[in-house]
């Protein structure tokens, strides 16, 4: 898989989970891909969540489905 093909897949997944999130009064954005760290912002609602730790826990859960490999989703 090139570098390209990962970013795409990757956007496409924090794109599919941004739904729930805003449907819950929050926001996340994609901010950088540095190897296997994801960043992403979280706002809105998301910024005082006691669950936000469970959101980035199921984001990084599917991105490691996807691109079968280790991957760590952080907190921009």
């Amino acid at each position: 898989m090139t570098d390209e093909e990962r970013l795409n897949i990757i956007t496409a997944t924090v794109e599919a989970a941004r739904p729930a999130v805003q449907a819950d009064g929050g926001d996340l954005e994609l901010v950088a891909v540095e190897g296997h760290r994801v960043r992403v912002r979280l706002s809105g609602a998301c910024t005082t969540c006691s669950m936000a730790g469970q959101t980035l826990g199921g984001i990084r859960r599917k991105l490691m489905q996807v691109l079968d490999g280790p991957v760590m989703v952080v907190p921009a």
